[in-house]
């Protein structure tokens, strides 16, 4: 038995050793993880389900909204709160994850002293609402299919400035709606980009 806590305590402190000569052990530093709220642990948790470039992609562009998944009610449709800070130019959270296809109910909360709106996929159509300021709205998008769905803000630069969404649609593509590409690497099947210096 003392022998087995030995082993223990020389593995544990073999891998301390290991973590604290890695530049992301100070991740794991409480006051570093009690600044992650829960729709950025939401993404990052979704991230390495997705393909790679979906994943470059949805993690660079979004990472300052963070990620929420939509509740279903007991009607049928998926449900989820959005809000746009007050002087910021995003949408929070950025990606809204549904299980599967459906209907998807948006209540939008403008907490910012200007105009926004916000401009959504609809199974090839789109939904427009106008988010005056300091104000509330729900808006109602139909997406029956899995993939991806942006959503941003029209007015003015709005999108350039951030205000640029992604609703995440789960679940198996039929065959006849798959894209003719090379399969794409998953995530663990690679290795990280090279930093930038």
């Amino acid at each position: 038995m003392r022998s087995w806590r030995l082993a223990g305590a020389l593995g544990l402190s073999a891998a301390l050793l290991v973590l604290s000569a890695c530049e992301y052990a100070g991740l794991f530093r409480p006051s570093v993880l009690g600044q992650v709220d829960p729709e950025m642990a939401t993404l990052m948790n979704e991230l390495p389900n997705l393909d790679e470039p979906n994943e470059a992609i949805i993690g660079r562009i979004y990472a300052t909204g963070g990620a929420s998944r939509a509740e279903l009610g007991s009607d049928g449709i998926m449900r989820d709160r959005i809000r746009i800070p007050k002087d910021e130019y995003l949408w929070y959270p950025a990606v809204i994850i549904m299980p599967r296809g459906g209907t998807l109910e948006l209540d939008i909360t403008n907490e910012d002293h200007r105009l926004h709106a916000i401009f959504a996929a609809s199974n090839g159509d789109r939904q427009i609402m106008s988010l005056p300021a300091a104000t509330r709205g729900v808006i109602r998008v139909q997406l029956d299919q899995p993939g991806y769905y942006w959503f941003g803000c029209p007015v003015e630069n709005h999108l350039g400035r951030g205000m640029l969404g992604l609703v995440l649609v789960k679940g198996e593509v039929p065959p006849e709606a798959r894209l003719d590409r090379p399969p794409q690497p998953q995530a663990g099947n690679r290795r990280p980009p090279r930093a930038h210096h």
